[in-house]
């Protein structure tokens, strides 16, 4: 059974990854998902792993997604001053 098998019989997406499930969730091909990432792999023995919240940062990087969060944060959304 293939690793992007064993992901469709999960209910979400691990929290480590091996290159080819990484790359399937970056929706890239292994081979350039290696191209583009292997220095930031994590090794454990003889794998080559990603988290799952570190693709989601190189995502929000990608798209500017990053900045509208942290200035989304900033924002003062309590009721404190009507106190």
């Amino acid at each position: 059974m293939s690793a992007l098998d064993r992901i469709k019989q999960l209910p979400d997406w691990p929290a480590r990854m091996t290159a080819p499930v990484a790359a399937a969730y970056m929706g890239i091909s292994a081979s350039t998902f290696l191209t583009r990432f292997r220095a930031q792999g994590v090794r454990e023995g003889a794998n080559l792993l990603w988290a799952r919240v570190q693709l989601d940062r190189i995502i929000e990087e990608q798209f500017g997604l990053a900045a509208a969060r942290q200035t989304s944060a900033c924002r003062d959304t309590s009721w404190n001053d009507f106190d």
